[in-house]
């Protein structure tokens, strides 16, 4: 998963040298923060011994992968991101979002509640 992030953000990085100095200042910016943080969230709970931590880290890149999600349907409908990186972006989302998903519902079956 850790790498299917890496490989999305490589792809995203590239693209955003090519998007104007207007648009890489303001939303691309706060796409490539956000990005990092998803990145920063999921190695955290890689290496996470505790349970709670590893679900917490989780919970916090499945928010990013949503927010990132928003913040490049925006980019796209203002015509900042041409449609095949949207797809091509969109479709990875998708993918380490389930991939998040599964690895959460996998954790909290394993972890008895209090």
């Amino acid at each position: 998963m850790l790498v299917k992030a890496k490989q999305a953000y490589q792809f995203w990085h590239k693209y955003l040298q090519n998007i104007s100095r207007v648009d890489r200042q303001t939303i691309g910016i706060k796409i490539d923060d956000n990005f990092l943080l998803l990145l920063e969230f999921i190695f955290r709970a890689c290496f996470a011994n505790d349970k709670f931590e590893k679900l917490s880290m989780i919970s916090q890149a499945i928010g990013k992968v949503d927010l990132l999600k928003f913040f490049l349907q925006m980019a796209w409908e203002q015509k900042i991101i041409d449609n095949n990186h949207y797809s091509h972006l969109l479709l990875s989302f998708d993918e380490i979002g389930r991939m998040l998903g599964g690895w959460k519902k996998t954790i909290q079956e394993k972890t008895p509640t209090k």
